[in-house]
């Protein structure tokens, strides 16, 4: 499990952790974005400062991303973490519109 950060360096995740991920979004320009966090079995979800969230499978590159837009940086933080744990049924469940 791992998370990305604002500036594109990537650490180990742990769930602790993901409260100091999303407040980087407050520094965010055009060639520093989003952050995000994975789990061990490909899922990976971004969010952006827009209050945009996407979530996407690195095995499954040829699926549609899963997009959520305007989302609340606390239910942002509630999706990071279902990640990471690796509670996709509650993950999935969300109104996601494919793109």
């Amino acid at each position: 499990m791992r998370v990305m950060h604002l500036d594109g360096s990537s650490d180990p995740a742990r769930v602790e952790d993901l409260p100091a991920l999303l407040p980087e979004l407050d520094g965010a320009s055009d060639d520093e974005p989003d952050v995000g966090a994975g789990d061990p079995y490909g899922w990976f979800v971004t969010a952006y400062s827009s209050g945009t969230v996407v979530l996407a499978h690195a095995a499954r590159p040829h699926d549609p991303e899963l997009v959520l837009s305007d989302v609340p940086r606390n239910e942002a933080l509630l999706i990071f973490a279902e990640v990471v744990r690796g509670e996709m049924d509650a993950v999935l469940t969300r109104p996601w519109v494919e793109e």
